[in-house]
């Protein structure tokens, strides 16, 4: 018999873009891109690779915008030890998420699972996978309800999630409504009457977050550039989401934006099933209604999956995200929390390589990076310090992030700050809800 090659069922894209919820931490003059950001002293960008091996995808495109590339490409070709098939892709850094994965049109030759560096669950990939190939849908999302904050740094940098109204029908999960507008600053939102006949029994919240993880139909690439095209920053959730959840229910929408062309491809290239179908000479042929009252069928089919509230899921796009994320994956790690320094670290603490601590200094509820250097009867409770770091005799740290590099001059007290790469905070000061940053990075 001939050879026949494998085509794998899906292939899988990870957004990694700046960050801009995370300055300064993803400053690029003396930090890392947001990829590269430690969770628990491992880059950010590790735990959706992890889940993504675990689900039995093999192929990866790694999206990563320019300014950002060198030390993302280092990691992914030097220091990454998984199983997959990593490529990178560099798009410009003014791209929005429907436009760099449009740049990548090309490369795209299956069903494709799009998932952003900055999303870290517990959730079993086969979960989520097994819904979308039982349902077969254009697009399955996935949705979760954000953790509560325990605190930790606002600074300057706080930033308010938009307000997002989600529609899942009861009785089967699909996502029929979704509006995203950045301009909804009230309780109201107006449906319609005929997406209500058509789905009377629906779930209407507030509560759930985009996670950021899809799974498209090879076909939506095409649609996805269409929209790239006539928009400005195009993104995922923002336009390409929403367009295909109405036009499940909007024909003159879907025809107008190029859905239902986009979707034609489909029909080209049928599934084995309905092939084998045309084959068969027990199947009975369909006979399709072409009288002008027959009711109009989108080719467009939404699937919600709603993230278990005993399942962790939760995304760094924000200083208070990282915080919490940092905060989680601190409790659940099983590494060496105790380097054999001198000081006192708490079992709810994590310490990386070759990190220092002085005589009577205590480390409660936070993580510190590798090479850091701290003085005597240093205090440091739910904070973040990562790689490089300098720490003077008695610093005290209370819910701040530290980026590498910096130095915190001694007899400094600070509470809920955010402290730049490279910045030397001087000795004696005193500081809250700040962010100490040079000039030319605010």
């Amino acid at each position: 018999m001939p050879y026949r090659k494998r085509v794998p069922e899906f292939q899988a894209v990870i957004m990694a873009g700046y960050g801009n919820g995370l300055i300064p931490l993803s400053d690029e003059k003396n930090n890392m891109p947001k990829a590269l950001l430690p969770i628990v002293n491992q880059p950010m960008i590790s735990y959706p690779l992890a889940w993504l091996e675990s689900s039995g995808v093999s192929d990866v495109i790694v999206v990563s915008l320019a300014s950002g590339s060198k030390k993302l490409g280092h990691y992914l070709d030097r220091v990454y030890e998984g199983q997959l098939h990593i490529s990178m892709e560099i798009v410009d850094d003014n791209c929005g998420t429907a436009q760099a994965l449009a740049r990548i049109k090309d490369k795209i030759k299956t069903d494709f699972i799009v998932i952003s560096c900055d999303l870290l669950t517990s959730l079993p990939p086969h979960q989520f996978l097994d819904m979308h190939r039982s349902e077969d849908p254009t697009v399955t999302a996935l949705f979760f309800e954000p953790s509560k904050s325990e605190g930790g740094p606002t600074g300057s940098s706080k930033e308010t999630e938009v307000t997002q109204f989600v529609g899942i029908d009861a009785s089967n999960s699909q996502l029929v409504y979704l509006n995203n507008s950045e301009e909804m600053d009230t309780e109201e939102f107006s449906v319609r009457v005929s997406l209500l006949s058509k789905h009377p029994v629906m779930n209407i919240t507030r509560l759930l977050q985009d996670g950021h993880l899809y799974i498209f139909k090879r076909w939506v690439i095409d649609l996805i550039n269409e929209v790239s095209i006539k928009r400005s920053r195009a993104s995922l959730k923002e336009h390409v989401l929403p367009l295909l959840v109405k036009s499940q229910h909007q024909r003159v929408l879907a025809d107008r934006e190029g859905v239902t062309k986009a979707a034609e491809s489909l029909t080209a290239n049928p599934s084995t099933q309905a092939l084998a179908l045309s084959l068969s000479t027990t199947q009975a042929p369909e006979i399709e209604d072409q009288s002008e009252n027959a009711q109009w069928k989108s080719p467009v089919k939404c699937k919600a999956f709603v993230v278990a509230k005993d399942v962790y899921c939760g995304r760094a796009n924000s200083i208070s995200n990282y915080f919490e994320l940092n905060r989680y994956y601190t409790k659940i790690t099983d590494k060496d929390r105790n380097p054999g320094g001198q000081g006192q670290v708490g079992a709810d603490s994590l310490v990386g390589d070759d990190t220092k601590l002085g005589d009577r200094t205590s480390v409660k509820k936070s993580t510190l990076g590798s090479h850091v250097t701290i003085g005597k009867n240093v205090k440091i409770v739910n904070s973040i310090v990562m790689d490089h770091v300098v720490l003077e005799d008695n610093v005290k740290l209370d819910g701040c992030i530290v980026c590498s590099g910096a130095k915190i001059c001694e007899k400094s007290s600070l509470k809920d700050c955010e402290v730049g790469g490279g910045f030397r905070v001087e000795k004696e000061t005193q500081a809250r809800n700040e962010r100490l940053v040079d000039f030319q990075e605010q």
